[in-house]
């Protein structure tokens, strides 16, 4: 994989650092609409092009994958170009503000012959990949509860007066988005979508959510999904059934130690994961568009879909 970027911000770096030691995906080119912050980042990770034009850094020839970690609201617009571009694109959560917009994305990425993905690491961990298979265990699922809580120093600035993109109902921000959405991926990849989503939120004055909770509702069985930018709090997944129940830590974005109850024994069912958290997307990813199976983009890119649907149904219930 010959890597391009876009954006600059933290998870660009937390990238950058983490397929570092992955010997088949190289970073070959970064965009920033500033030089001086292309230049940071191309000194930092030793990437050999910087561009400050999305036109150029599009038609770069060697780059064959587009990594997007701008703004929500620029998501599916440099999406679009990359896929016409004939790029494959990973792009950071949320994917698009609205279904509509992640099925034309998709649709795109078809009539050019090239894949599109959501950049959610939870998805290609190890752990989740294991824990994925001992679900049947626990007999009928009766109740999940998930919980992905991180006070923002960003939140202070909200405090302050200074709104940032996070917190932005313009730039499709806030809690759902930048820290729930994990906690959906991982509901929806495990039982698919559900039947009817609930969703309350604790909303600034600027209408944006910066903590609430999701409720999922399935057949026979309810998921529990908190969020929070304004609070710390334990970072957990719980999934509970007739015949035991299942404890993840940290929980739905690091699933590092995997537990399951049965007839009152406990086991550690964690297997190895000791490269960088974002390292395995990269490497699932690489492997995907190495073989070109169309089979598993279809699969991830209709359950990105399916996340969309219910990120917006849910967002669209206080008023974003």
């Amino acid at each position: 994989m010959k890597l391009g970027t876009i954006g600059s911000g933290k998870i660009v770096q937390e990238m950058l650092r983490a397929i570092e030691p992955v010997e088949e995906v190289n970073c070959v080119a970064a965009y920033s609409r500033k030089q001086e912050t292309a230049d940071g980042l191309a000194d930092e990770f030793q990437i050999p092009k910087t561009y400050t034009s999305l036109e150029e850094f599009f038609a770069d020839e060697e780059m064959d994958t587009v990594y997007i970690a701008s703004p929500n609201q620029l998501h599916k617009q440099q999406a679009l170009q990359a896929i016409e571009n004939k790029k494959h694109v990973i792009c950071e959560k949320p994917f698009t503000p609205t279904a509509k917009e992640a099925k034309e994305l998709k649709e795109a990425a078809i009539q050019n012959q090239v894949f599109v993905f959501e950049a959610i690491p939870t998805l290609f961990l190890p752990n989740f990949l294991e824990l994925s298979k001992h679900i049947e265990r626990l007999g009928p699922i009766r109740l999940i509860q998930c919980n992905y809580s991180q006070y923002s120093s960003r939140y202070d600035q909200l405090k302050a007066g200074e709104v940032t993109n996070m917190f932005n109902p313009a730039f499709a921000g806030g809690a759902l988005a930048d820290i729930n959405i994990y906690n959906l991926h991982f509901v929806l990849r495990l039982f698919g979508k559900p039947e009817e989503v609930t969703y309350k939120a604790n909303l600034y004055e600027n209408g944006i959510d910066t903590s609430g909770i999701a409720l999922l509702s399935y057949p026979g069985f309810q998921a529990s999904c908190v969020g929070s930018k304004d609070t710390t709090g334990e970072n957990f997944v719980s999934i509970q059934g007739e015949e035991g129940y299942m404890y993840i830590k940290p929980g739905a974005n690091g699933a590092r130690n995997v537990k399951i109850t049965i007839d009152g024994k406990t086991k550690d069912i964690s297997v190895k994961q000791d490269r960088a958290r974002l390292s395995y997307e990269f490497i699932h990813i690489n492997k995907i568009i190495k073989n070109h199976d169309e089979k598993v983009f279809e699969e991830l890119i209709d359950h990105t879909i399916a996340a969309a649907e219910v990120l917006e149904d849910a967002r669209s219930q206080v008023g974003l």
